[in-house]
């Protein structure tokens, strides 16, 4: 359940589409081993002085050190995740949906759940954040770097 509630942060916050945090759980494209190597949170938007963001979408930048299921164009990928800080800076398990944005959004499984791989022709999610205004998805991480920077390990 703490999943839906980060999720509603988020979209309270007018970060995240409700699609996108709503079939982003039924399934994966990609299960890896990978190495966090740089973490960049987005820009959280202003929601009021009676409201509190617990998590919020973050870029993170992924070593590839294994593909365990599926498969991913290169051994490096930047994807969309949603959080509430920097995550631990060690190799893990990321399970990964691709994002109508031509990247990959992190799926969460909700309250320790097993996810299948996304079957042949599922469409892509929508991405956690929305860009607007002719922005790209790069014009928003580099504004999370001019604001908050970055951590790289």
């Amino acid at each position: 359940m703490i999943h839906n509630v980060r999720f509603t942060a988020a979209i309270l916050a007018g970060l995240a589409t409700p699609s996108a945090a709503l079939a982003e759980q039924a399934c994966y494209d990609a299960k890896i081993r990978a190495l966090p190597v740089d973490q960049v949170p987005s820009e959280i938007g202003d929601c009021g002085s009676d409201c509190i963001i617990m998590s919020w979408p973050w870029f993170v930048d992924l070593k590839v050190k294994r593909v365990i299921d599926g498969a991913l164009p290169s051994k490096m990928v930047r994807v969309l995740t949603v959080q509430h800080t920097y995550r631990v800076s060690r190799e893990g398990t990321w399970l990964l949906r691709k994002n109508t944005a031509g990247g990959y959004n992190v799926v969460v499984p909700e309250d320790g759940a097993a996810l299948a791989r996304c079957s042949a022709g599922v469409t892509s999610v929508e991405p956690y954040i929305r860009t607007g205004d002719g922005h790209t998805l790069d014009d928003l991480r580099d504004a999370g770097v001019r604001r908050y920077g970055h951590r790289t390990n």
